[in-house]
C-alpha cells in the first residue's frame, strides 16, 4: 500500500502536466459516452472502471440507467472490444458480467491502478497500440494517471455515481480524494 503511494507521487510529478486533462477527456456520467466519440479519437477498445463509473462504490451491480447504456453501446462498439479494469473485481461482478454480457473481459490478477499493468496486459492480448484504448475512471490518480503512463486515452468521469442514501466512509473518503484531485489538477481551458 505504502509502495503504491510513493509510486502514485512519483508518477503524479512526472505527468503533471498531462493531468490536467482537456475537456475532450472529461464526462459527467458514462452514459454520455457514444461511440462515435471513441472513433472520433481513433479509440478502437474500451476498459471501464466499475467502481464509480458503472456503480455506486462497493455495489456488485451496475446502477440501472447504466445498464440500459452499455446494452445500447455495445450493439455499435461490440462486446469484445470492452473490458472492465477494476482494482476490486470481485467474483460476484465477474459472474454479473458474463450473466448479461459474455463477451465483455475482466482484467484481474495485475497491480492496482495507477500501475498500467491491467491497460498493458489489454494491449498484449489484442496486439494493439497504446493510443487505440481508452479507459473510463473516477479517479485522475487511479485510471487516468495509468492511462498516462501507458500511453492510452483517459476519460475522466466528473460526476461518479455515489449511494446517497447509504452513504458509507469509503463513499466520503473517495469523494474526497476526487475533489481534491480535481482542485489541483483542472482541466486545461
Amino acid at each position: 500500500m505504502l509502495q503504491r503511494a510513493f509510486y502514485t507521487l512519483r508518477q503524479m510529478f512526472k505527468y503533471r502536466k498531462a493531468l490536467r486533462l482537456s475537456d475532450t477527456n472529461h464526462l459527467e456520467t458514462i452514459i454520455n459516452l457514444t461511440p462515435e466519440m471513441l472513433t472520433k479519437n481513433q479509440v478502437k477498445y474500451l476498459a471501464l472502471d466499475f467502481d464509480g463509473v458503472l456503480a455506486s462504490h462497493g455495489k456488485p451491480e451496475m446502477h440501472p440507467e447504466v445498464m440500459g447504456w452499455l446494452t445500447k453501446f455495445v450493439t455499435n462498439f461490440s462486446e469484445d472490444r470492452v473490458f472492465i479494469l477494476s482494482n476490486k473485481p470481485t467474483q460476484e461482478r465477474l459472474e454479473y458480467f458474463k450473466k448479461y454480457f459474455p463477451q465483455i473481459r475482466f482484467i484481474s490478477g495485475v497491480a492496482k491502478k495507477p500501475y498500467p499493468d491491467g491497460l498493458e496486459k489489454i494491449i498484449n492480448l489484442l496486439g494493439c497500440q497504446p493510443s487505440e484504448l481508452a479507459l473510463v475512471d473516477d479517479r485522475l490518480l487511479t485510471g487516468c494517471l495509468a492511462c498516462l503512463i501507458a500511453g492510452c486515452y483517459p476519460i475522466l468521469i466528473t460526476r461518479p455515481y455515489v449511494d446517497r442514501d447509504n452513504y458509507t466512509k469509503e463513499e466520503i473518503f473517495f469523494g474526497f480524494l476526487r475533489y481534491c484531485e480535481q482542485k489541483t489538477f483542472p482541466p486545461k481551458a
